[in-house]
């Protein structure tokens, strides 16, 4: 009797595998299979013969071969989208087992947004004595990065808590505040954030003070703010610690209700196996306790 056409061992054999799949992502990236085999530590025909098997096995042509490059074709993009999320999967799943195996030398990552780095970095020596040897990588960023996946060790994170903490463990280690800047008290400019959600209540306060005043520029990122409103462009919102530091500067418009943000130190559970973990965090609740004052414009 004759095979069924739907039979699951011939199905078996139709199906792609992972490896070849990982290395047609790579030649996507990468642009080339020259490019790819150098990533991914392979020959160049290594890689061009796996690409050469997933389209016999797809029965497709994923790429059309000019002289100096690939172009997917359209049957390619479509492989490329159902096969993207696999990619991202299997990173997160290498992110997490990696997270679960301490390595002693590992550095210690510590995500914040922009405004708390710069604060962190201004006490980065007494930070880096807490981990030696190991190394701290500082990750600037509003997104909120995965911790039980191990995008990072140690996230200091303002205002609120996520949901679905339960394998996290958090503190509240201080307060920082934030106010409007200028070079003088009657500034007629004002640099303002850019027009993004994740800026919405600092960008809706500084669109109060701004009525009736020029918008000179829009500046995301905090430290070029800063120097911006330095170099008397405009006022500018600021946290106090740094506005209150710079003698070129002047508070225009004090902090108060939800500008005065809460601060929290979170991890997951498993970081209380690497000490240098544990040694940092602790670090950075003293130095958050000790400069508590400036951070809320004391």
């Amino acid at each position: 009797m004759a095979s069924s056409s739907l039979d699951p061992f011939r199905l078996a054999l139709t199906e792609p595998s992972w490896d070849d799949l990982r290395i047609f992502l790579a030649v996507v990236a990468h642009g080339s299979m020259n490019s790819a085999a150098k990533a991914l530590g392979q020959s160049q025909p290594t890689i061009a013969r796996r690409i050469k098997v997933l389209e016999e096995t797809f029965g497709l042509t994923l790429f059309q071969r000019g002289p100096n490059n690939l172009e997917l074709t359209e049957a390619g993009h479509a492989v490329l989208e159902a096969a993207a999320p696999m990619g991202e999967a299997a990173a997160i799943v290498s992110r997490t087992a990696a997270a679960y195996r301490p390595d002693p030398d590992a550095p210690v990552r510590i995500t914040a947004t922009a405004s708390v780095t710069l604060f962190m970095s201004l006490h980065s020596a007494e930070l880096h004595e807490a981990a030696a040897p190991v190394e701290i990588a500082y990750i600037p960023t509003r997104q909120r990065l995965d911790l039980a996946s191990g995008e990072a060790d140690i996230g200091l994170r303002m205002r609120t808590l996520p949901e679905g903490t339960d394998d996290l463990v958090a503190r509240k280690i201080g307060q920082i505040a934030f106010a409007i800047y200028a070079r003088d008290h009657n500034p007629q400019a004002v640099i303002a954030p850019p027009e993004d959600p994740t800026l919405s209540r600092q960008a809706a306060y500084v669109a109060e003070f701004a009525q009736g005043r020029t918008i000179a520029a829009r500046i995301g990122d905090m430290p070029i703010r800063y120097q911006a409103a330095k170099a008397g462009l405009g006022a500018a919102f600021l946290p106090c610690w740094l506005g209150d530091s710079d003698p070129d500067l002047v508070q225009v418009m004090k902090p108060e209700g939800d500008l005065i943000e809460d601060v929290f130190l979170v991890m997951h559970r498993r970081s209380r196996n690497r000490p240098n973990v544990t040694r940092v965090a602790n670090a950075l609740a003293a130095l958050f306790k000790r400069n508590q004052k400036a951070l809320v414009g004391g």
